[in-house]
């Protein structure tokens, strides 16, 4: 997955380990509220995400299945991702965790260094999350991006 989102009107893609483009990824800003959507061939829309003010909502068939929130701790602002499901075991914002469901792992995150910007390796060993952790790592690697959020 590489990022090239630099205005907050763009597309981009999420490709697969031998580079065939499996997911597209349209930003587009709608009344001060971010929203991205993750769509598979054909402009198929298979997942969206929604931003409310510091809340960012990853949706998977009408589903909220990541909550990702802008919060205080100790004067300084950190974000978390929750879900009523998976849970997060590591660097949310180093971009080094794994996504857990009970003790299972279900996917693991790394961030990978290219002269191109950056890109992520997700690994999924369960392809029923597929979607919605491509779009967790979508919406993180967009925070980090946008240095108007302000991320500790």
């Amino acid at each position: 997955m590489k990022r090239k989102v630099s205005n907050p009107s763009e597309t981009f893609t999420v490709t697969d380990r031998n580079q065939k483009d499996v997911y597209g990824v349209s930003v587009n800003s709608v009344e001060n509220s971010q929203l991205m959507t993750i769509h598979k061939s054909e402009n198929q829309q298979v997942a969206i995400i929604t931003n409310d003010e510091s809340i960012f909502t990853v949706e998977v068939d009408n589903k909220k299945v990541f909550i990702i929130e802008k919060k205080l701790d100790q004067g300084t602002s950190k974000y978390t991702a929750t879900s009523d499901e998976l849970t997060i075991d590591g660097d949310l914002f180093g971009m080094s965790f794994n996504v857990m469901l009970g003790y299972r792992k279900v996917a693991k995150v790394r961030k990978r260094w290219t002269t191109l910007g950056n890109s992520y390796e997700l690994t999924i060993f369960e392809d029923e999350n597929e979607v919605a952790l491509v779009g967790l790592v979508t919406t993180l690697d967009y925070i980090k991006s946008n240095k108007q959020l302000e991320i500790s």
